[in-house]
């Protein structure tokens, strides 16, 4: 496991990018239209600590490394 944080990916169709901040906490980003909204996510149920792993790990090239930059410049754009 990833002991590292934060680490950054974004899905693979590129419209929702994470911030992994633990193995059990993540920001996402999610892209609508051109607007850019912010998720705050507790991983306490078991499904949404396997999302955590399979994002660190790719899940089959599902979720792609991206740079802090990257997500900052998206971070920037947060709506409300």
């Amino acid at each position: 496991m990833h002991s590292d944080f934060p680490q950054y990916r974004r899905s693979a169709h590129g419209t929702n990018y994470y911030r992994i901040d633990a193995a059990d906490r993540f920001e996402e980003l999610q892209l609508i239209g051109n607007k850019v909204i912010r998720h705050t996510v507790e991983a306490r149920a078991y499904p949404e600590r396997v999302r955590v792993m399979d994002m660190l790990g790719g899940a089959d090239g599902s979720y792609l490394p991206v740079s802090e930059m990257e997500y900052a410049v998206l971070a920037a754009r947060v709506v409300g």
